[in-house]
């Protein structure tokens, strides 16, 4: 940027952001500079005086349209910021529910209310052909569904005799036709006359069957309603299904139900209610009016719910049984929407001061003006965020804008930004712009179906482990070099004496990783560490370790690198949202540890934003993880790898618990909340300590008759599966025969089957409670490792 020979009050305004102003290619000139800092200073927003909102609401849009002409890079404007946060801030944040409705208001595009386009898959269609009577409508023998939409026809008696000459037909279509206006008379004559119609328009029939609801569920799809394919989820919103004579046949026509969605569904009387009742043996998650919720959790509190539905969960997305939970507000809806749609508008970006990089990005969410600028792959303005800093540093007086300046000649035009100002299609920009606007996922989900099969493909025989001899140390005048005040403080074997001499050492036990050069130069020293470990130590390389060798495998969660894999996890994202699964990631940096910056989402919109703030890794979350006082936990081993060839792997016989300090619960409202959702506490955070023998019999009791010996048994195969794939993917680290490697291995326990859960392996792991607990760890570790003898706190798993 070429802003020389500056002075005064100009050169110190530019000294103290010009970082900042070329990061974000500011014009070089100083005219623009001095305006710059005069609105700054006198917070003037004179960007009103240029542009003007236009509500287009026939458009269902905003645009922001410029009123006087200007050239390139000669105006610069400010914008204020309605709202920031951080993304643990949010559910808190969103409190200003009227403004940020305003704002957003056009950020989901509505559908025509009358006309349903899915309505045409496999039915037979006369509409819009002015028809007023329908006796020469001669439709096919085999026809189930016909549309007469957006004709003329006025009379009940005319659709009563039609479909009486036509009994094969069980869904009709009237809507957009003037006998369509008077609904409950039109639908109670064909309920009355014609007992084979099953659905009128939108609303079922009081003869409604199983054929009807596979019907709207397969999105009026005949040839899919007429298969017996299992359903694990139906919509029966606003279809008046509990007037059907067979309701209560609902629940045994569909024994794998558990999502429902039965919205505008009103309960009027008690018998509604026994129907209503009748739907929920199954249901996991519910979607339902308001008025419904508060039914439900009067029966929670009065302990009559889990007779009625004992595996519901989630409720609107609000778990009723949650300690906390309160009975949804008027505007729980806008809320609601207000988290579905923020992330379509906010920027972000990361206050960086001379010593470090702030942990998590700041969100925020510019004015009414800001926010109505519309998105061109050919912008002729720029707005980024600014942070004006009037004391030359990041305090209090700090504040963030976001500045606007033209970068082409406008007219009297509307003006458009960039969404995604410097991302082209090697960062996958036609995927990223899904946050707003529809893509074809036909090519994403076969894609991601190829990816799935070639991982089920994947097999490997696992390779026999090879006997041969590991080379030790000798138990006398052995000198080690370490930077580890832990090792020098509990490292007490009389063989041992510590120095500061690389040269003289025999063994180096370093906590920061070991160049190659160094392994090369003293390849006569015992070194505690691995080349090529990054393949499992690194977040974004232990999950392609793994499945270049086994490819699927219970123990790890699907995980996706959205940095080179965007496309796949797009395809499973939808593939589940199809398929009506759970939908919760958890993304998460794979430079950072202590869960810094991990979110948990299951809003597709918030995934794609989060890449900007850095490299992302997105891992399915465990939805269901084994609870110990109804709270999340996860247990950190320390892993200890002795060879590679022969494999010789051993897991420390102390582990300890992290645990979070909420109940858990999936309740949409708590994903935001750090300690419900995460373990690690030591960090800020108050800390719940459970000690491992306490955690073995309260596991053993809560579990019973599953016991915590069988429980490990299952950890020790996670770990030979794993190190099997580590020397299967890494196979010239068995040259390195006097190098040693302890890990940290951080795991969950699903509570589906038991099934533990590898979350990551951390290379020299912080080990002040594995001494605290037991003070011979090191003595333990040094034995075994380097001087080959056996203890019992270190449990082998090859034998």
């Amino acid at each position: 940027m070429n802003f020389q020979n500056l002075k005064g009050d100009l050169e110190v305004f530019y000294n103290n952001h010009g970082v900042q102003l070329a990061g974000i290619n500011f014009p070089p000139k100083v005219e623009l500079l001095e305006q710059l800092k005069t609105k700054l200073e006198n917070k003037i927003y004179d960007a009103g005086e240029y542009f003007k909102i236009i509500d287009d609401q026939e458009q269902e849009s905003y645009v922001l349209q410029c009123t006087k002409s200007m050239k390139a890079f000669e105006q610069v404007f400010l914008i204020d910021h309605a709202l920031s946060f951080r993304y643990t801030e949010l559910h808190t944040a969103i409190k200003q529910v009227d403004r940020l409705k305003n704002i957003l208001k056009y950020c989901n595009k509505k559908q025509p209310l009358f006309k349903i386009d899915k309505v045409y898959y496999h039915t037979e269609d006369f509409d819009e052909m002015a028809l007023e009577i329908l006796k020469d409508v001669k439709p096919k023998v085999d026809t189930l569904a016909i549309s007469f939409f957006g004709n003329n026809i006025n009379s009940i008696d005319e659709v009563v005799n039609f479909l009486n000459n036509n009994k094969q037909i069980k869904a009709i279509w009237l809507n957009g036709n003037p006998v369509a206006d008077n609904k409950d008379e039109l639908l109670l004559s064909i309920e009355e006359q014609c007992p084979q119609v099953e659905l009128v328009d939108l609303t079922f029939t009081k003869n409604a069957t199983e054929w009807v609801i596979r019907y709207v569920t397969a999105d009026f799809d005949t040839k899919k309603a007429n298969s017996q394919e299992p359903l694990n989820y139906l919509n029966l919103s606003g279809r008046n299904v509990l007037r059907l004579k067979s309701v209560k046949q609902i629940a045994n026509w569909f024994p794998n139900l558990r999502v429902l969605d039965i919205q505008n569904t009103k309960l009027n009387d008690l018998e509604d209610v026994n129907a209503f009742f009748s739907l929920l043996s199954n249901v996991v998650y519910l979607t339902c009016d308001l008025e419904v919720e508060d039914v439900l959790y009067e029966l929670h509190k009065t302990n009559k719910l889990n007779a009625i539905a004992p595996y519901l969960r989630l409720v609107n997305q609000r778990d009723i049984r949650y300690e906390s939970y309160t009975p949804a507000k008027e505007e729980h809806n806008d809320i609601q929407f207000i988290k579905q749609n923020l992330f379509k508008l906010t920027g972000n970006y990361r206050l960086l001061t001379s010593d470090q990089m702030d942990e998590s990005a700041v969100w925020y969410l510019m004015d009414e003006l800001g926010s109505s600028i519309q998105h061109s792959d050919t912008p002729n303005v720029s707005v980024v965020p600014f942070l004006y800093l009037p004391n030359g540093k990041i305090d209090d007086d700090a504040v963030a804008y976001s500045i606007l300046f033209p970068i082409k000649d406008i007219h009297e035009q509307p003006i458009f930004r960039d969404y995604l100002p410097g991302v082209d299609e090697a960062k996958f920009r036609s995927y990223r712009l899904n946050v707003w606007f529809d893509i074809p996922y036909d090519f994403i989900l076969n894609g991601y179906y190829e990816y799935k099969k070639k991982l089920q493909n994947q097999k490997i025989v696992e390779p026999e482990l090879i006997a041969k001899p590991i080379e030790y140390l000798p138990l006398e005048n052995i000198k080690v070099i370490t930077d580890l005040e832990m090792v020098t403080k509990h490292l007490t074997l009389p063989y041992i004496s510590f120095t500061l001499d690389l040269d003289e050492a025999n063994l180096v036990f370093f906590s920061a990783g070991v160049h190659d050069d160094l392994n090369q130069k003293y390849a006569d020293k015992f070194i505690n560490q691995y080349p090529h470990e990054y393949a499992i130590i690194s977040k974004e390389k232990l999950a392609n370790t793994i499945q270049c060798t086994y490819g699927e495998v219970p123990w790890l969660q699907e995980t996706f690198n959205l940095q080179t894999q965007l496309p796949l996890f797009m395809g499973a994202y939808k593939t589940r949202e199809l398929q009506h699964l759970n939908n919760l990631w958890i993304i998460k940096p794979p430079n950072m540890a202590r869960s810094m910056d991990m979110v948990v989402t299951n809003n597709l919109n918030v995934v794609l934003r989060l890449i900007e703030t850095g490299p992302k890794l997105a891992q399915k979350y465990i939805e269901r993880p084994l609870t110990l006082r109804n709270r999340k936990f996860d247990l950190r081993f320390i892993v200890a790898l002795k060879s590679i060839e022969p494999l010789s792997v051993y897991l420390y016989k102390t582990f300890w618990i992290r645990i979070s300090n909420n109940p858990y619960t999936e309740d949409v409202n708590t994903l935001s909340i750090y300690e419900t959702h995460f373990t690690v506490m030591n960090y800020g955070h108050k800390l719940t300590q459970i000690f491992m023998h306490e955690f073995i019999e309260e596991f053993n009791k809560e579990y019973y008759p599953h016991t915590w010996e069988k429980q490990y048994e299952s950890i020790q195969h996670m770990v030979r599966q794993l190190f099997i794939a580590l020397r299967t993917h890494q196979p010239d680290m068995a040259n390195y025969t006097k190098n040693r490697s302890v890990y940290g291995m951080d795991l969950m326990i699903d509570s589906n089957g038991f099934q533990p859960k590898l979350l990551e392996m951390t290379f020299s792991p912080d080990c002040n409670r594995a001494c605290k607990y037991t003070p011979t760890f090191y003595n333990d570790l040094f034995e075994c490792l380097f001087f080959g003898i056996e203890n019992q706190n270190m449990i082998q798993i090859f034998n």
